[in-house]
């Protein structure tokens, strides 16, 4: 019986061992990974201040029709994308949303200061109106802005957009939970997610978590701020928008309820929902885009006609 104790013990401190040294190589990969990134950063954004406070903006292509990227929860100029849109002759106007990399968030906490914010944006570079284009957590700030500025919208597109309260996290709590909220946690469960990925899927990940999601440091502020803003969400008055609306949303979608856009659709004015079936809520990130930015542009065109 003590033999067989023994080598229970010496199997268990082989297998921590092992376990303990894979953790350490995993670390250094993502220190090193992390310091790269940070180095490594775009620098074609700007900052500007407005009368509403300062934010990061990008301008690309020299049309006279402008679409606003509004990022999701998290992001940054850097994930706004667009050039899609250049190349079919549109100005693409991307921002880091408040408590986003380096817009402070005293620049906007609420929707309706956010999109005042944007609104000074357009003002002080002389844009008389855009199409708002708004993504997963930037649905609520591109819905409030059609609504305080409708003479500033030309179409408003809103892709797995949340335009509803979002109930909060029961699964929060834990040891397990608390190490994939950190810094490390989070890189390595994104390593472990991309292994069911397709491979154009894990480029794209790649791309945005390089852009938009480390340092933590440049996201918490918003990231914080918009987990409160959901889940304290009042009704956004969706009847009051009268501009053209075009909403995008895939019926597997675990991160946003479907129900957000059926339920917007029905409840705006003037609005065209494409329902992505067997969709979840990365279809922007995979080749699949292309269908929804042919979507998009029949959609603008259409507002010319």
């Amino acid at each position: 019986m003590k033999n067989i104790l023994k080598w229970v013990k010496r199997i268990f401190i082989t297998i921590l061992s092992l376990i303990v040294v894979i953790m350490i190589g995993l670390y250094t990969t993502f220190f090193f990974w992390k310091k790269d990134l940070v180095k490594n950063l775009p620098q074609d954004s700007q900052v500007i201040s407005t009368d509403k406070g300062d934010i990061e903006y990008r301008l690309l292509g020299n049309s006279d029709r402008y679409m606003l990227m509004i990022h999701g929860s998290p992001g940054s100029v850097h994930v706004s994308e667009g050039e899609s849109f250049v190349d079919e002759g549109l100005s693409v106007l991307g921002v880091s949303r408040p408590g986003y990399y380096q817009t402070p968030l005293s620049s906007g906490g609420t929707p309706k200061e956010e999109a005042a914010l944007y609104k000074s944006l357009l003002d002080k570079l002389k844009i008389n109106a855009v199409y708002v284009n708004g993504i997963s957590g930037g649905g609520p700030v591109s819905i409030q802005f059609a609504i305080d500025y409708p003479d500033r919208v030309a179409g408003l597109i809103l892709r797995a957009a949340v335009s509803e309260k979002i109930s909060e996290p029961t699964d929060n709590e834990g040891l397990l939970s608390s190490f994939f909220q950190t810094e490390f946690g989070t890189w390595l469960g994104i390593q472990i997610a991309k292994t069911q990925m397709a491979e154009d899927g894990k480029a794209k990940i790649n791309w945005f978590v390089e852009r938009g999601f480390f340092p933590f440091t440049s996201i918490e502020d918003g990231l914080d701020n918009d987990n409160n803003e959901f889940i304290n969400l009042k009704d956004l008055e969706l009847e009051k928008i009268i501009s053209p609306t075009i909403l995008f949303h895939g019926d597997k979608d675990n991160n946003v309820p479907f129900s957000h856009s059926q339920n917007a659709a029905k409840r705006i004015p003037n609005s065209t929902f494409f329902e992505m079936k067997g969709k979840d809520h990365y279809a922007f990130f995979t080749s699949y885009s292309d269908t929804i930015n042919t979507e998009i542009m029949q959609f603008i065109n259409r507002q010319k006609e």
